[in-house]
């Protein structure tokens, strides 16, 4: 019984003085982290006048202004392929051609036909013979490729004496006179994005470069993938690099507002407390909370509407204010008070 006595003493001393030892840390790292705030609340700054600007940030692809896989309308034969990968050709220009013997064979019978029709057919016959010559006239088409627009050929599968099927995709086309990045951004920025904002686009491929571009089209219609909603937004690319090509990954930034020659201050000199903001100001050698009308912020400054001048020399860092009010309110971590707090 003794034996066991010794041991909970033990027990209870060396719990004692493991108590004791996190406790000297805990205070101990208290003192520095009170060391380390009121050393930079010492930081005072003169309040500024610029630029801010408030920006979105989406990743997304590149694209061309149109693209088309082209095929022969009917099957055969191919007679011809008049193009190769790399090609720039303008639009109408003939690209490949089918073994057209039987259709222009049709198409003059059936312009005879026609002609004989108009001297002594009756009207259903004339009109019988035009349809006639509309569709070897259609057929004839058929058995050729042009191209929809002025383009760049990106692919040939397709060589002279091979037969085609009907339909099956033998020249790619890409009209790259415009480059477009298509991007995904979130519902809860979408209140924010505006047609003709100004964008940067920047594309790994091509080192990073950032390539001027405007917001040209929203979507009209969210998706939602994984928990989150997005909505489709598309920037035209204005800057056309050589070696942009459509597929490559981009990182875009949105300009969605700004805010230029206004005064403004680092976001951790801003104290909020139930909607309100305040500063806190060097007036005669005292520190004075000031309230201000904040504006828009870039995450590092924020725009100070009213409530200070030029000339005011503010804390840079408000943690005196922070640190008295959290003395002064028994219920602070419940208060809403908070340094910075600016949200988007």
């Amino acid at each position: 019984m003794k034996n066991k006595k010794r041991w909970i003493a033990a027990a209870i001393i060396v719990a004692l003085i493991g108590v004791g030892g996190y406790y000297r840390r805990q205070r101990a790292a208290t003192r520095v982290i009170q060391r380390t705030a009121a050393d930079t609340a010492q930081l005072t700054m003169v309040v500024p006048r610029g630029t801010i600007t408030k920006q979105i940030e989406a990743a997304g692809t590149i694209s061309g202004a149109r693209q088309a896989d082209l095929a022969f309308a009917s099957g055969g034969k191919v007679k011809r392929v008049l193009v190769e990968a790399g090609q720039y050709v303008e639009a109408g220009t003939v690209l490949a051609e089918l073994d057209s013997s039987q259709q222009e064979l049709a198409l003059v019978r059936a312009q005879n036909a026609y002609d004989l029709a108009l001297i002594s057919g009756t009207p259903n016959q004339q009109r019988e013979a035009e349809l006639d010559l509309q569709v070897a006239k259609m057929n004839l088409e058929n058995t050729t490729i042009k191209a929809p627009f002025a383009g760049v050929v990106t692919a040939v599968n397709i060589e002279p004496g091979e037969h085609a099927s009907a339909n099956s995709p033998v020249i790619s086309l890409l009209d790259n006179s415009v480059f477009y990045a298509h991007i995904s951004v979130d519902e809860l920025d979408m209140r924010q994005i505006r047609l003709g904002q100004g964008a940067i686009v920047q594309v790994d491929a091509l080192g990073g470069a950032p390539l001027r571009g405007t917001v040209s089209q929203i979507g009209m219609i969210a998706q939602t993938s994984g928990g989150v909603t997005t909505v489709p937004v598309t920037i035209r690319i204005e800057d056309r690099p050589a070696d942009l090509r459509v597929g490559y990954s981009a990182s875009v930034v949105i300009e969605v507002e700004r805010a230029e020659n206004v005064l403004m201050v680092p976001v951790e000199a801003v104290v909020k407390q139930g909607g309100r903001s305040f500063v806190t100001v060097l007036r005669d050698g005292q520190r004075v909370p000031v309230e201000v009308v904040t504006g828009i912020t870039d995450g590092l400054m924020v725009e100070i509407v009213s409530g200070l001048n030029p000339t005011d020399e503010i804390v840079g860092f408000n943690y005196a204010m922070y640190n008295s009010s959290r003395s002064s309110s028994p219920a602070f971590g419940m208060s809403g008070i908070r340094i910075g707090g600016f949200g988007r």
